[in-house]
Order: C-alpha cells, then structure tokens, then sequence
C-alpha cells in the first residue's frame, strides 16, 4: 500500500510539472513594428515614431535605426495610432492598429517631402504578425499586401 501510494504522489507531481510551463509561457503583450523609408525608398534613420493608444491615451515613443526600422513592445492589446516624424519630411500618421497578446503589427511608413506641419493620414489596417512561431498566419490580408507581393488578385 505504502509503495502505490508513492508512485501516485510521483505520478501526481509528474503531471502537474508538465502542464505548468504552458501556463507561465503565455504572453500578454503585443508589439508594433516597421521600417520607416523616403520617397525613394532609402531608410530613414532618427525619425520620431510616437504609439499612442486610442482609448486609454498613453503614449510609448521610438527612434528610428540607421537601417530606418523600429519597434514599440510590451503594448497592452489595445487599439492604437502611430505617428512619424522626421525633419524635412510631412508627418505620417496611421490609426486604428489592432494589437493583440503574442503579435506584432507591422507598420511601415514612407515619408513625402514637406513641411513638418502638413501630415499625411494613413487609415489602412496593418497585418498581425507572429514572427516568433512556425505557426503562424496573417490574421488580415489586404488586397494591397497581395498586389505589392506581386500575387494575382481575382475578384
């Protein structure tokens, strides 16, 4: 009796260790990400990026690389608008990114040259990605996307 109650207790705590590392695993938060170009398509690099959220108004900022990418991360999903500026160049502004737990919403952004006071509204939805996984799928695929990757749209 003594020895099946052992092994139970082992089969017990055996149990319980491989179920638990999928809980403490789980990710909460999302990130915005993307490269930032001019109108000839070179990157970039120090340009503003501002992420701020569209219900709770809270803002994160990011600076531009020397190869024009950024990334905004430990967002609370939530919906957000994005911003860019960059000296010379109008301001670029997106609304309404989804971010959800474990994703990445890309956002990329190219300037057109003009004054900083004159802005550019980009209302488009950007694509969820998980770059972190093999398995994965774009949750929301634009005709746009399909165009620019050179596929043959049908409708």
């Amino acid at each position: 009796m003594k020895r099946s109650a052992w092994v139970a207790i082992a089969l017990f705590a055996l149990l319980c260790s491989v179920s638990a590392p999928g809980a403490f695993g789980q990710a909460v938060y999302g990130t915005i990400l993307g490269t930032v170009t001019d109108p000839t398509g070179a990157a970039v690099a120090g340009a503003k990026v501002t992420v701020t959220s569209q219900t709770k108004n809270v803002s994160t900022e990011a600076t531009t690389n020397e190869s024009g990418n950024y990334t905004v991360t430990h967002l609370i999903p939530d919906v957000y608008s994005v911003r860019i500026e960059g000296a010379g160049f109008k301001v670029i502004q997106f609304k309404d990114i989804e971010v959800s737990a474990d994703t990445g919403s890309k956002v990329d952004g190219q300037f057109q040259v003009g004054s900083a006071s004159e802005q550019v509204e980009v209302t488009a939805e950007a694509p969820q990605l998980k770059t972190d996984r093999a398995d994965v799928a774009i949750h929301k695929l634009g005709e746009s996307l399909l165009r620019s990757s050179g596929a043959i749209v049908v409708k």
